[in-house]
């Protein structure tokens, strides 16, 4: 079976000569009388003995091109599945075959603006739709935006239907039908994707780990909290106690109670001065707790002594250097002169190729990755020309090594270069010089 593209006034086709010329099975008559909703406009010509079947392509895209530039998002693989479970239920009216329909991306026309689909139906085909529709959904498996998890989850799921034996396409459009497959366990929580499958096993991973990060917050707090019973004031009134009733219980011991009465201070003092031990003590712990202007002592984190000393050492030393390296007024002025040079050497603007426009109001086109699209449709193209005689996606600039190509992309009103229309896909060399006519805006390539 050969394929081949031709244009014919302002119309489009892919032509197929197919491989068993003598074939004329009443497909052909069915749909050369009939325009079947959903399958590519459909003629057979004779040319020189040879039979040729003529599919109208006028304003399509292949599925594949689009998808070179375009994720595949929810909606349209929705649209993908349920739009071609439609043509092939209008095509059993007709007595036709879905085995003689062509799956590859290549020959599954969309409109790009509406993401219609239409169908290659080849007369007297003998594929394997089940088989071949696997492959096509597996091709879009790689296809989907992986960013929507939704349209991830449909993909996936399709694919794995389309390997079971037996499958059909009500099959497919049950698990289109699904709202993305949601997998919900009994409890209502939505399933993931992971090694081992569980459900809502992620959240749960996330729970704990919050969890530990709460208890290990707590355990710093009740570290702190110790740290400040032990030294704070109220510990302070407790020892100062506890070594005033030693002294006294000494001296009770030697002297009796009148050695008490005699020597209180004794007693008093070494109360005081172990409470004065113990703050000064606390001072000493920079960082344990914090005075606030309410004068309540809040737990904060100690900060690392060494950097604490570094800071306060080199401060002065770091301000210094800070100075030295600003640079002098000569020096400003020496970088501002190389930066003017840089900015005004377009050395590298060279290696950019543009479609420079021949009438004033138009503005040049910069080739500047590729490969380039040029067309009407926004979001689709890499440079927008606003008309209605552009196509959606009209051209597309490549190159091969140092030789830049243009290809028309079987747009309506075509693409010329050096006054030679291209047939649709055509693709030939651009080189400095040659006049380019994409529909009717002309560009000089250079």
């Amino acid at each position: 079976m050969k394929i081949t593209y031709r244009r014919e006034m302002k119309h489009n086709y892919l032509i197929i000569e197919p491989e068993n010329t003598g074939y004329d099975g009443y497909e052909i008559y069915m749909m050369e009388e009939n325009r079947i909703e959903g399958l590519l406009g459909f003629q057979m010509k004779q040319i020189d003995g040879r039979r040729y079947y003529y599919y109208e392509i006028t304003s399509k895209q292949p599925l594949n091109r689009v998808l070179e530039y375009h994720s595949l998002g929810e909606e349209e693989l929705k649209k993908l599945i349920n739009k071609t479970a439609q043509i092939l239920e209008r095509m059993e009216a007709y007595l036709l075959q879905e085995k003689q329909i062509l799956l590859e991306p290549e020959y599954i026309y969309v409109n790009p603006e509406t993401f219609e689909i239409y169908l290659c139906l080849v007369p007297g085909r003998q594929g394997g739709f089940p088989k071949e529709m696997s492959g096509l959904l597996r091709y879009l498996l790689g296809k989907v935006n992986h960013q929507d998890k939704e349209c991830v989850v449909m993909a996936y799921g399709l694919y794995q239907e389309s390997l079971k034996e037996n499958y059909g396409i009500r099959d497919l459009m049950e698990i289109v039908g699904r709202n993305g497959v949601k997998e919900e366990n009994q409890e209502g929580e939505e399933g993931s994707f992971s090694d081992s499958g569980k459900a809502g096993e992620t959240p749960n991973l996330l729970a704990s780990y919050f969890s530990a990060e709460e208890a290990e917050g707590e355990d710093h707090s009740l570290h702190e909290n110790k740290k400040e019973s032990l030294w704070g004031p109220g510990m302070a009134a407790v020892a100062a106690l506890t070594a005033a009733a030693g002294i006294a219980a000494v001296l009770w011991l030697i002297f009796g109670m009148g050695g008490i009465l005699r020597f209180w201070y004794g007693s008093a003092g070494a109360g005081v001065l172990t409470a004065l031990v113990i703050l000064f003590k606390a001072r000493k712990e920079p960082g344990i707790f914090k005075e606030e202007n309410s004068g309540k002592k809040e737990p904060s984190r100690r900060p690392e002594r060494e950097d604490y000393d570094w800071r306060m050492t080199f401060e002065e030393e770091s301000k210094e250097k800070e100075k030295e390296k600003e640079p002098k007024p000569e020096e400003v002025r020496r970088e501002t002169t190389l930066q003017t040079v840089l900015l005004t050497d377009r050395t590298e603007d060279e290696t950019i190729r543009y479609l420079r426009a021949t009438t004033p109001d138009m503005e040049d086109i910069g080739i500047t990755y590729i490969p380039y699209l040029i067309g009407k449709q926004e979001g689709l193209v890499d440079y927008v020309l606003s008309s209605e005689t552009i196509s959606r996606i009209h051209a597309r600039i490549d190159r091969e090594g140092e030789e830049y190509r243009i290809s028309d992309l079987n747009s309506t009103n075509g693409t010329c270069v050096n006054g030679r229309l291209l047939e649709t896909n055509e693709t030939v060399a651009l080189k400095k010089g040659d006049e380019v006519l994409i529909a009717d805006f002309a560009f000089i390539f250079t």
